[in-house]
């Protein structure tokens, strides 16, 4: 195994040869402690020869930062020279003895006197010099001096004031939990690292998310070298800003080529992972890079500079985790965000939101710094999954029932609206994205999004056409806003438009303005029911109550914990009727907490905007149950085969599309395709 670690730059820019003991896989005793650890002074002698110059250097814990000043890194150089220098001389004594080499690096001086006291009367002149050598270096002399026979307690006192440490509480120990007292739920990997959630057994409901480095095989000594000195030729940038895409991208296709050219016995998933570990380090992003790869992290949450990192997890819920990232970590994010946003984070703009997309992950992100973040900066990334979760997928885990998922699939066809409501962190655009990915292939499809939220199929044949607006609360806006992308919507000719979140008061006047002009499409807004929906939007954004017979269906999702596991479910989906000139919301699927399920009110699907919806496109309602049907049995195939790849799951759902589309004849009458033939549509004469 090799020590995570980096050369960062402190606040005076001197550089720092930096060790991020929380993300190795270690688990001896005082871990990141050189004084106190042989395992933790073999990886730091081991990697010495391999630094051009001698580095202050820290060691970071959870719960301790252990810094040892220049000369005493100097010290510890000098000795591993004149290992380096004679190693290639004594293979005979190495192979006799293959535990001495190990012990050279974690216990220089018992080491030593071993060596010393087994070929004292040696006549082996190489073994003379080497010794004679060491005898000369700082640190054996010293060693000589003050331990003599002492035993190993001494030797810890001996090499705190040998090396100078400093030792700093940096007051986070969960981890240590983790160690006594702990139940692992569950291990799996992500990339180079290894990823444990644990549940602490005296505390049942906090979870304690783990990510360590998980190449012990793969990091061999021979290897080292290599990319360490690789690392220091790719970290001098070109003098172009680029995105942190092309950054991420170039730097680990890079460590692919060459580590396929130098290093064949390497397997490929080897390769991949090693240059994804060797480009987060140059890019001075150890700590959050585990959080940003693994898909079953859904937020991130730092409160401010030295504390963990805290997260919600797809399946375990809210958990604390063991990383702790520094403040140059935390700098360059920041950085990172402002320079790829393109917008102001300063005392008069305490606050920015932006997303970050590559090809490894796509994030949507919060930071306040101060004033307005009274205790330094803090940071709020939502994952945005690259590949979206697809309804058969949401049906499986529990999130809305197959009915209902097919009902939801027939009003997207039929053009009819939808909003999707709830609190923050619901699933309201997971959702959205599983709806708006199975829209007919032949549809013109606009996104308009102040963050880069819509998921389609990359595909050539489909139509999709994005704008990204100003955010409603960003600095020194353009006219690109969201309001007036909506109101032009009406030139663009769209036949479906996905118009993310409707977040002011002014979004709202322009959707509704854009519905009510025959526009159709599928939007999410924050509130707590869709009956409190409706008031906001009257009560809050001044809309008259009649707009509201436009609406279409309103969707509500809730979030609940269920003892510390997150649950995102859909619990109503209502239309708006008017009764004696009153908007009143009618459930047509609502949650039943005694069955736990998400039941449809009435059996005939008895519904308004269905009814308007087949006035519209001259469908009777055996046309509508039997498309619903075809949906229903697609999904149910779907899932029971566990197919859940979007491309898939289009392809099969635009051949039902093309299997249940009515076609026009020559005299203008409807009939429906049979079965699955690719009949021909004449034009009317």
């Amino acid at each position: 195994m090799v020590c995570s670690f980096q050369l960062v730059e402190d606040h005076n820019a001197a550089k720092i040869l930096t060790f991020n003991c929380d993300i190795c896989s270690c688990n001896k005793p005082d871990k990141g402690d050189i004084t106190r650890s042989p395992y933790c002074r073999q990886q730091f002698l081991q990697i010495l020869p391999f630094t051009e110059g001698s580095f202050p250097s820290q060691f970071i814990s959870n719960d301790q930062i252990v810094s040892i000043p220049r000369h005493s890194v100097e010290i510890l150089k000098e000795y591993i020279s004149i290992i380096v220098k004679f190693e290639p001389h004594l293979h005979d004594i190495f192979r006799e003895y293959p535990e001495i080499k190990h012990q050279m690096l974690s216990e220089p001086y018992s080491a030593y006197r071993f060596l010393k006291t087994t070929y004292k009367t040696s006549g082996n002149r190489v073994l003379q010099d080497f010794l004679f050598a060491l005898e000369r270096t700082r640190l054996i002399s010293h060693a000589t001096k003050y331990l003599g026979d002492k035993n190993s307690t001494d030797q810890v006192l001996f090499y705190e004031g040998l090396l100078g440490a400093q030792k700093k509480r940096i007051g986070y120990s969960k981890s240590n939990l983790v160690n006594n007292s702990a139940l692992l739920l569950k291990k799996y990997e992500v990339g180079p690292f290894s990823i444990r959630v644990f549940e602490l057994t005296h505390r049942p409901l906090e979870k304690f998310y783990q990510a360590v480095v998980s190449l012990d095989e793969i990091l061999l000594p021979n290897l080292i070298q290599n990319l360490f000195s690789h690392q220091k030729r790719l970290a001098i940038e070109e003098p172009r800003i680029q995105t942190l895409d092309t950054l991420l991208t170039r730097k680990i296709s890079d460590f692919q080529q060459y580590l396929i050219a130098n290093f064949k016995e390497l397997t490929s998933v080897e390769q991949k992972n090693l240059a994804i570990y060797a480009t987060t380090q140059i890019l001075n992003l150890s700590k959050t890079m585990p959080l940003l790869l693994d898909d079953e992290v859904q937020e991130i949450f730092l409160d401010k500079p030295g504390a963990a990192y805290y997260l919600d997890h797809a399946e375990w819920g809210r958990c604390n985790t063991n990383l702790v990232p520094m403040e140059s970590e935390l700098s360059h994010i920041i950085t990172r965000l402002r320079l790829e946003s393109r917008r102001p984070l300063d005392e008069r703009n305490p606050s920015l939101k932006t997303e970050l997309k590559t090809k490894l992950f796509h994030v949507r992100a919060a930071i306040d710094i101060p004033p307005l973040a009274y205790e330094g900066p803090h940071l709020n990334i939502r994952k945005i999954r690259l590949r979206t979760l697809t309804m058969p997928e949401l049906v499986a885990n529990g999130t809305l029932s197959l009915s209902a998922s097919a009902f939801l699939i027939l009003c997207m066809n039929l053009r009819i609206n939808i909003t999707i409501c709830g609190e923050p962190s619901t699933g309201k655009t997971t959702l959205a994205n599983a709806i708006n990915l199975l829209a007919p292939p032949n549809w013109r499809k606009i996104a308009i999004e102040d963050a880069l939220e819509s998921i389609t199929v990359d595909e050539g044949d489909r139509h999709k056409v994005t704008f990204r607006v100003d955010p409603f609360d960003s600095f020194g806006k353009t006219q690109s806003t969201k309001s007036n992308e909506i109101i032009r919507l009406l030139h663009r000719s769209p036949d479906w438009v996905f118009l993310g979140e409707i977040q002011t008061a002014e979004h709202s006047a322009a959707m509704f303005h854009a519905i009510s002009a025959g526009i159709r499409g599928i939007q999410t807004c924050h509130a707590n029911s869709n009956q409190e929906l409706l008031l906001r939007w009257q009560v809050h954004h001044d809309i008259p109550e009649i707009s509201f017979q436009s609406l279409g269906l309103l969707v509500h999702m809730i979030r609940e914990v269920v003892r510390g596991q997150i649950i995102r479910r859909v619990v109503q989906i209502s239309e708006v009727r008017f009764e004696a000139e009153k908007a009143v919301l009618h459930p047509i699927f609502e949650w039943n907490k005694s069955s736990g399920e998400l039941v449809q009110n009435n059996v005939d699907l008895n519904s308004m905007v269905i009814s308007r919806a087949c006035q519209f496109h001259e469908l009777k309602q055996a046309d509508i149950r039997k498309r619903r049907r075809i949906y229903q049995e697609t999904l149910a195939s779907l899932i029971s085969s566990q197919e859940y790849n979007p491309k898939t799951i289009v392809t099969a759902f635009d051949r039902a599309y093309a299997d249940e589309a009515p076609v026009k004849t020559n005299s203008g009458s409807l009939h429906e395709k049979k079965g699955g033939d690719k009949t021909s549509i004449t034009s009317l004469h």
